[in-house]
């Protein structure tokens, strides 16, 4: 009878640590972060930045950007992960991509010379508690 009670209770703690697992989860996955991307250099083609969140993420594109170029987004989920891509035109030209979220710089790329390109892809923070 002692070992069936024990059982009891040791299940009992398995799921109520389960649930509490679950719900924090999704509240670090509901958590949402301002991103800021930008743009700066000379001869961009065109660039495309991600949008969106834990439930549906898409991009924006834009061609001939005016330079220095920047956006700001809110986004949110453990998920989600903020994207800012560049493509330089004929001739030559340099530009880097740069992505802030919550105020710090957290990735940079530079592209060089003709069609030259440059990728930056960032983390999302909603995975930490604070």
């Amino acid at each position: 009878m002692v070992g069936a009670g024990l059982a009891a209770v040791v299940l009992f703690n398995f799921f109520s640590g389960e649930e509490i697992a679950k719900d924090e989860f999704e509240k670090l996955d509901n958590k949402e972060f301002e991103v800021v991307y930008e743009v700066i250099g000379t001869n961009v083609k065109d660039l495309d930045y991600g949008i969106g969140d834990n439930k549906r993420e898409s991009s924006e594109t834009v061609e001939n950007p005016k330079l220095p170029w920047k956006k700001k987004v809110t986004m949110k989920g453990i998920a989600t992960a903020p994207s800012l891509s560049l493509i330089l035109g004929e001739g030559d030209g340099r530009a880097d991509c740069v992505i802030t979220i919550n105020g710090k710089e957290v990735k940079r790329a530079t592209a060089k010379g003709e069609f030259g390109t440059a990728t930056c892809v960032a983390a999302s923070p909603a995975g930490h508690a604070s």
